[in-house]
């Protein structure tokens, strides 16, 4: 904690001239504790409705609706928030109880199906990633959902290439859930580390080591997305606080005036997505409530959640990430709000 709190001060210090706000429009009065916890237990009871609704009608475990509202809520109960325990033991058993369940979510390949043939068959289907890390978030999961965890780890080894990345197809992106090869191996290895521990196959640590080198040897792009997810790997690899100086200056240079963040998109404001992913790393790098940039943040999240407890979103269906044309927002939403869940629950738990 010394050495947290030592970091954040020189960060605090570097960072507040240039992110005054004595210059710009005059800001919503700071969310209270309570407004923040209020916010939370609205986007709980959405999250919940809106995974359950989505598993129920489509039986599809998609990024955006099983596996990152599963974290958020598990999170959220660390924290100290109630949700429905049923739910989330029997959406997890559902998903990863047997391999029977896995196959039946229609993200691991069926090895009784035919070949999938067109060119997304040779990847790697990202809901595998998502799922374990999700998962993983909560201890000590039951014998068969270990046993789908160990089955999702093989297939994310044998789909490696052999530079160490996974095959990845720029006209058939989805961002922001998967924005760029970059993002996708980000979330492989958070899932591959939850994989691989001392006693595990020496194949599962040969491939997280590859998939690390590449990572850290990868070009990185603009991408706000890619920024937090570089910075989000290194802290939950254990990497020294200091050495992430540079990235979360960076991170906090590109905050709005009105306290959010924004997607890498030209002209576009900020979004509960793009705040709640920073606020969310940046809460783990040890930033609390207390400070400004993180208070600006949560005032925002508040102030923008909508009622049924989502925060907005508009379409980002083309592969380009330019805006999109899709009528089907609920997805985006759903990944926004999920983020937006985890960072604020962290920021102001319920219980110390």
């Amino acid at each position: 904690m010394g050495r947290t709190s030592w970091f954040a001060a020189i960060i605090l210090g570097i960072s507040l001239s240039r992110l005054s706000l004595a210059d710009g429009p005059a800001s919503d009065p700071p969310a209270r504790t309570q407004q923040v916890q209020q916010a939370v237990e609205r986007a709980i009871g959405y999250l919940q409705e809106e995974s359950d609704a989505w598993w129920t009608t489509r039986q599809c475990a998609a990024c955006h609706h099983l596996p990152m509202p599963l974290w958020a809520l598990i999170e959220a109960e660390r924290q100290g928030y109630s949700i429905d325990e049923q739910f989330l033991a029997d959406t997890l058993e559902s998903l990863l109880g047997s391999k029977d369940n896995l196959l039946a979510s229609r993200i691991f390949p069926n090895p009784a199906a035919p070949p999938d043939p067109r060119p997304q068959g040779r990847g790697l289907n990202m809901g595998l990633p998502f799922l374990a890390v999700a998962a993983r978030s909560r201890p000590a999961p039951v014998e068969g959902q270990q046993e789908s965890l160990n089955l999702i780890a093989e297939e994310i080894v044998r789909k490696q290439q052999p530079d160490g990345s996974w095959e990845f197809f720029p006209t058939l992106r989805r961002p922001p859930i998967n924005e760029s090869q970059i993002t996708d191996v980000a979330w492989i290895i958070m899932a591959l580390q939850g994989e691989t521990g001392p006693d595990s196959p020496t194949s599962r640590r040969e491939a997280l080591s590859r998939a690390i080198a590449w990572f850290d040897a990868a070009k990185s792009s603009e991408l706000h997305q890619e920024k937090v997810l570089r910075l989000l790997v290194a802290i939950r690899s254990g990497k020294p606080l200091d050495t992430m100086k540079t990235a979360i200056e960076g991170l906090l240079a590109l905050q709005r005036e009105d306290g959010g963040w924004s997607q890498t998109v030209p002209d576009w404001k900020s979004d509960a997505f793009a705040t709640g992913q920073t606020l969310y790393v940046l809460s783990l790098a040890g930033f609390t409530a207390e400070r400004p940039e993180i208070q600006r943040a949560m005032d925002f999240l508040v102030a923008t959640q909508l009622p049924d407890g989502s925060w907005p979103m508009i379409s980002r269906s083309t592969p380009d990430g330019s805006p999109g044309s899709s009528k089907l927002l609920t997805p985006i939403n759903c990944a926004s709000s999920s983020w937006a869940t985890l960072a604020l629950a962290r920021l102001t738990p319920k219980r110390p």
